[in-house]
């Protein structure tokens, strides 16, 4: 069940208890704007953790711990019980994986990343076959996310077609990423848990939005341990 959580200005949404899932909020302080140690030391103060990390974004398919070890990645496989993984976003999708043995990985899916397969690039590993459920944070809606004929191509050169979650509306096109993504995880017989109220763009008082504030946004984090 969801939850606010607020320590002297700095709010999340705790959205999962097994594995713990939360994502920050605007506040009074923002989570985000801290540096790396001070992120971990803050939530091993506040939630016990081991360790932290999270990733500099680079909208592509490399995932740490999947062959991979360095800090521009678009996700993560977690090594360690109690030990916290966070994706950054401000407008892309993040979305927690789990498995029943308390397997975690996550995935940063914008639409340049998912239209070059880093889903199938998880879910088809050793790690990700293990994956049973997997939970939607907040990202942008459909009724704002207008797309060009360059999007609707490169996922086209990529096998996917994507016009099934294209909507068009006075000549302009909207893509359904989050609907997109979950048709996909869905194949793999996984059960995906979302807020489906969470748009980033529509809801200013929560959550930031590249698209809605440009070069003023900051990042939304969803982060999740074991």
């Amino acid at each position: 069940m969801m939850k606010e959580l607020n320590f002297n200005g700095y709010r999340f949404l705790q959205v999962h208890q097994n594995p713990k899932i939360l994502v920050s909020i605007k506040g009074d302080n923002h989570f985000c704007s801290l540096g790396s140690l001070a992120k971990e030391g803050f939530l091993k103060d506040k939630f016990q953790i081991n360790s932290y990390h999270d990733f500099n974004q680079t909208h592509g398919v490399d995932i740490y711990g999947l062959n991979y070890h360095k800090v521009e990645a678009d996700g993560f496989i977690a090594a360690e019980k109690n030990s916290a993984y966070g994706i950054k976003t401000a407008d892309c999708l993040p979305i927690i994986f789990w498995g029943e043995n308390n397997e975690l990985s996550g995935l940063h899916c914008g639409w340049r990343g998912v239209a070059h397969g880093i889903i199938d690039r998880l879910l088809t590993s050793q790690h990700g076959k293990k994956m049973g459920y997997a939970y939607f944070g907040p990202s942008i809606s459909k009724n704002f996310f207008e797309v060009k004929d360059d999007l609707i191509e490169e996922y086209l050169e990529n096998s996917f077609d994507i016009t099934p979650f294209i909507n068009t509306i006075d000549t302009k096109k909207y893509f359904d990423l989050r609907a997109f993504c979950r048709e996909q995880i869905a194949s793999y017989g996984l059960k995906v848990l979302e807020l489906k109220d969470h748009c980033s763009y529509q809801n200013e008082e929560l959550f930031f939005s590249w698209r809605r504030d440009k070069e003023k946004s900051l990042r939304n984090i969803c982060f999740a341990w074991f």
